[in-house]
């Protein structure tokens, strides 16, 4: 009899003790076996540790099994998650935001079936539930074109375009997520450097870019907890963070000249980005393609050239422009340059 394979679910935890217990329990909650929940306690000052000790006598079988795994020091939601898929044991694991729950209990068996069958790398759900608690929660149907989640499985079932897509907008919940654990070993994890920001968005850059298999699956198994601690509310921090990653993939795709194919294959959609303003939402982003494309105006029409420098224009006059220092955004980009992970990522790009 063949060996059935296990899900990892790994949660990372900082001063998570409001939440981290329902998290776990929703993972007990789950169909699917063998199964195994690992939470990275990433250096936690309150009662984290407790609360995931508390309830070990709560595993629901022997097919199921809680770890505990402790960073003495914080490092960023990143390293943590980092860590834990690591040291999983399963074929596939999966990430759970530890503020986060499943409401759906075939959600693991679903999805690893699905992907299975599929040979896909990696997958994600589409919707989620939204609020401060399950209880009164509201269906919510995130796209990378608001108003026209028609496109969605365009930029899903099309790497190039989700890649240059994702520069302006991740509609991809990580708490959904699940990976091949052979994808994770072979094409990168989460970059450390990356902290509590976007490590999510980034990853799915670098594996869009790798043009690894992806599946967007319909349901909306997961809630997602809105608070007032999460990072995401802190705007400024957010928007450094997200257009560090984005302008060191810029670099690298000019560098490896795949730039100018993709901006090229991407022009319809800028006055739909535009249109939307999620231009103003990547202000360093946007000034990058939009002086690329006028260095390179001669590939491009009249009409389009001429609407991309009134864009530019229109970016560096907006306040998320104005909201970021570039000597202070210059120097981080050098170290994020710099890190191992994506100097591994760029190893295996340059080889594709």
């Amino acid at each position: 009899m063949a060996r059935k394979e296990t899900v990892s679910i790994v949660i990372p935890a900082y001063n998570a003790e409001q939440f981290i217990g329902d998290a776990i329990k929703s993972c007990f909650s789950q169909t699917y076996r063998p199964m195994e929940v690992i939470v990275v306690n990433d250096g936690s000052k309150d009662a984290t540790v407790n609360v995931v000790e508390s309830l070990s006598a709560l595993v629901p079988d022997n097919n199921v099994e809680l770890r505990l795994t402790n960073v003495h020091e914080n490092k960023g939601a990143a390293n943590a998650l980092n860590l834990g898929f690591s040291n999983a044991k399963g074929d596939y694991i999966c990430w759970l935001s530890a503020d986060d729950m499943y409401v759906d209990k075939d959600k693991t068996q679903y999805q690893l079936e699905f992907m299975s069958k599929k040979g896909v790398h990696w997958s994600y759900f589409r919707d989620a539930y939204v609020g401060a608690a399950v209880a009164g929660a509201t269906l919510f149907r995130p796209s990378y074109l608001s108003k026209l989640r028609i496109l969605d499985p365009l930029f899903s079932g099309d790497s190039e375009l989700r890649l240059m897509m994702l520069l302006f907008r991740n509609p991809v919940s990580g708490s959904s997520t699940m990976f091949k654990r052979a994808c994770t070993e072979m094409y990168g994890q989460f970059d450390p450097v990356t902290r509590n920001v976007d490590g999510d968005g980034d990853l799915w850059m670098r594996y869009s870019a790798l043009r690894l298999r992806l599946a967007a699956l319909g349901g909306s198994p997961v809630f997602y907890r809105r608070h007032a601690m999460q990072t995401s509310r802190r705007k400024t921090q957010m928007l450094l963070g997200c257009e560090l990653t984005r302008a060191r993939m810029l670099r690298v795709l000019d560098r490896t000249g795949d730039l100018l194919r993709l901006v090229k294959k991407f022009v319809p959609f800028f006055p739909v980005v535009c249109g939307f303003k999620l231009h103003f939402e990547r202000p360093f982003t946007s000034e990058f393609l939009f002086n690329y494309i006028l260095d390179h105006k001669k590939a491009f029409n009249r009409i389009f050239v001429h609407a991309v420098r009134k864009s530019l224009n229109d970016v560096r006059n907006h306040t998320n422009y104005r909201l970021l220092d570039k000597s202070e955004f210059d120097k981080q980009l050098s170290a994020y340059m710099k890190s191992c992970t994506f100097k591994k990522f760029e190893g295996i790009f340059s080889k594709r």
